[in-house]
């Protein structure tokens, strides 16, 4: 069947190919046909026996002739269209001597001056990749460094804890978190823009995968007065643990960043359970100032700071974007729910284990 299309499709560029070429040349096939018409006339006017006779031979030979030039003419066109597209798949020296071969004069001069502006394209793209590559590396080695001092000013906080008053020891450790945070966004930022990404799938629990969440969370919820409401179906899905823990890192930091500030107490809620035909759902929900209708489609866009309150000026507005790319990349499905000072509530839909088959063979990789 496939073999039947591509014949098709071959036909049909052929006949276009004929029209076009009687539609650049219908000048000279007029003037042909006036040619034997003229000479037609005159052999009719000298002798119409002779004409009767050499009328026919007249018409095959001109019909001959025409159609000879049209068969030429494909050819030349279709060598010309390879040589093009050689060209422009590789515009080197070599290419570019072929394709002029084939052209005229004036196509020439035009080959050139493509072949000097794709050179210039690439050459400037090439050293843009290059200095993307750099700083990309220089982001990803800045947050493996400041790990090192981070490390050491939690070990500080520690040693240090009985010196230090309850309130004090609290806003410092939000603040570690809170850094620690700010850097791993960094990190994940350089992660998913990179040419190969590379994803360790294991079967776990999501109650498992969330308690260690919360367990690094723990001291910041509290500090705000979250109360936590879990409820988890035990059926288990296949993904990153360690990519899908930050994706709630995210979740659990605009939980805090937009919860209401009037007296309300704080709540975050988690619940997993089985969906027809979409696996499982993790359904993460708190009772914060929700997002305005209008923000809602663009929350996932890079960057995008909604006016929600104060904190939403002072938002990178990176964690939702990260969010998605990661949930892209992981093949899972992500769903919004808010109403403006009711709530914010995002969803997770892990697919069938059987669906997760159809990852790309070039970034996952089993346990």
């Amino acid at each position: 069947m496939k073999r039947i299309r591509t014949k098709i499709k071959e036909k049909t560029k052929a006949g276009e190919r004929v029209k076009e070429i009687f539609r650049e040349n219908w000048f000279w096939l007029a003037f042909l046909l006036l040619t034997d018409a003229v000479c037609a006339l005159f052999l009719w006017l000298l002798d119409a026996e002779a004409f009767l006779v050499l009328a026919g031979l007249l018409a095959f030979s001109s019909a001959a002739v025409f159609f000879g030039a049209i068969l030429f003419l494909c050819r030349r066109e279709e060598k010309r269209e390879r040589l093009y597209r050689e060209f422009l798949d590789d515009p080197d020296e070599l290419h570019a001597r072929q394709a002029s071969e084939a052209a005229s004069p004036r196509e020439q001069r035009q080959i050139r001056a493509v072949q000097d502006m794709i050179n210039g394209d690439r050459m400037a793209l090439s050293a843009e990749i290059g200095r993307r590559t750099d700083y990309e590396e220089y982001i990803e080695t800045w947050a493996h460094e400041i790990k090192t001092p981070l490390s050491l000013l939690t070990l500080m906080l520690d040693s240090r804890s009985k010196e230090m008053s309850e309130t004090v020891r609290s806003r410092l450790d939000c603040a570690q978190i809170q850094i620690q945070e700010y850097v791993e966004q960094m990190l994940y930022y350089s992660r998913v823009r990179a040419e190969h990404k590379d994803y360790v799938f294991e079967r776990l629990q999501l109650s498992e995968c969330c308690h260690e969440v919360l367990d690094e969370y723990r001291l910041f919820l509290s500090v705000y007065g979250f109360q936590v409401e879990e409820a988890y179906t035990e059926i288990p899905v296949l993904t990153d643990r360690k990519n899908f823990a930050f994706i709630l890192r995210q979740v659990f930091a605009n939980a805090v960043k937009y919860r209401k500030q009037d007296g309300t107490v704080p709540r975050l809620s988690l619940k997993a359970f089985p969906v027809e035909k979409d696996g499982v759902c993790l359904s993460v929900a708190d009772n914060g100032i929700g997002v305005m209708r209008q923000d809602l489609p663009f929350l996932f866009d890079r960057g995008f700071c909604s006016e929600t309150g104060e904190n939403g000026r002072k938002s990178t507005g990176m964690g939702l974007y990260l969010v998605k790319q990661l949930a892209d990349d992981l093949k899972i499905r992500v769903e919004i729910r808010s109403e403006y000072g009711k709530g914010f509530e995002i969803r997770f839909y892990f697919p069938e284990l059987a669906t997760i088959s159809r990852l790309p063979d070039s970034y996952i990789s089993m346990e």
